[in-house]
């Protein structure tokens, strides 16, 4: 059967009796049959209809609870098979990742390396420390308890944007910063510090890694109803609509990011951060135009509990990159 008749069965079984039975009455009264009618039957019967008539409306409800139970199965079944999926896919891009350093590494050490092969294996390790330590920052955000404090996402912003102002190239885009100041300015949120700190880094990292000199990078910000939204808007390359979804996905770059230094973890990491502080993130992006990533932020913050311990630590350094 067809999943939309098999949807359209339970809707059929609780409906159809009543009109039909609807339909049968209206055709018999105007037909002149609308005079009273007497049953008699043994009452050692009556039972015997009750459990009928109670059978009878159990049906409809047995066939809606076992469509529901198939949809489900269905669904799960689909979820594992994404899952399966991703996980073949990250494995394929980890095992392309490693290949490819550890073969410069090998043909270096082929001879006597000088020191330009030298130069070579020094970089290739790394390439390899950065994707090894990125892939364990992943793990640590999905699972690790977060310190909460009262975050000002404005204070937040501009540090991240100063932070950004010090890497190279940077100094060649226009970064401009608009959040509101009076008379209400964006109000604190709570949140890990340092994990916030990093999303607004790696996300002003990609604005300025691809776009070209000349370019605007800008960080916006505003409050709606029950959260506070920032947004990361460039004039760069931007990203083809069906590479949208791959540059979530862990190791996964776009085309146009071939040649620029990056391992693919920047955006998945920023989404685990965003979402377990109970917020999302988004990004629309226009080929040869630019992107915009809008973060959500709740300003009741994540449901989960604070650590022990919060407060008093320093931002992190280092940041994952890599836009897809």
């Amino acid at each position: 059967m067809s999943p939309r008749r098999e949807r359209a069965l339970p809707v059929l079984l609780v409906v159809g009796p009543p009109l039909l039975g609807a339909a049968a009455s209206l055709i018999w009264w105007t037909t002149g049959g609308g005079g009273p009618v007497y049953l008699l039957t043994d009452l050692a019967w009556i039972p015997l209809a009750a459990g009928a008539a109670l059978a009878l409306l159990a049906v409809p409800g047995a066939v809606c609870w076992r469509a529901a139970r198939r949809r489900a199965q269905r669904e799960h079944r689909e979820i594992l098979r994404e899952h399966a999926e991703r996980r073949r896919r990250l494995l394929s891009r980890l095992d392309h990742e490693l290949k490819n350093p550890l073969q410069g590494i090998r043909a270096a050490l082929a001879d006597e390396p000088s020191d330009r092969q030298r130069a070579s294996i020094d970089a290739q390790s790394q390439r390899l420390v950065r994707l090894l330590g990125d892939l364990r920052k992943i793990g640590e955000v999905e699972h690790t308890a977060l310190e909460l404090t009262q975050v000002d996402p404005s204070a937040l912003a501009e540090e991240a944007v100063a932070a950004i102002r010090e890497v190279p190239g940077a100094d060649e885009r226009r970064l401009s910063v608009a959040l509101p100041r009076a008379p209400r300015p964006l109000p604190c949120i709570p949140g890990d510090e340092d994990l916030l700190f990093l999303v607004l880094v790696n996300a002003l990292s990609n604005a300025v890694k691809y776009s070209r000199p000349g370019d605007a990078v800008e960080l916006r910000g505003r409050a709606a109803e029950d959260q506070v939204i920032l947004e990361i808007a460039d004039t760069g390359q931007g990203i083809a609509p069906a590479e949208l979804p791959l540059v979530w996905e862990e190791l996964g770059r776009g085309s146009a990011a071939r040649g620029i230094e990056g391992s693919g973890l920047g955006l998945p990491l920023l989404r685990a951060i965003v979402e377990r502080h109970g917020g999302t993130a988004v990004l629309e992006s226009w080929q040869g135009e630019g992107s915009t990533l809008t973060l959500r932020l709740p300003l009741q913050g994540p449901r989960e509990r604070a650590a022990p311990g919060t407060g008093g630590r320093r931002h992190p350094t280092g940041s994952a990159s890599g836009r897809g």
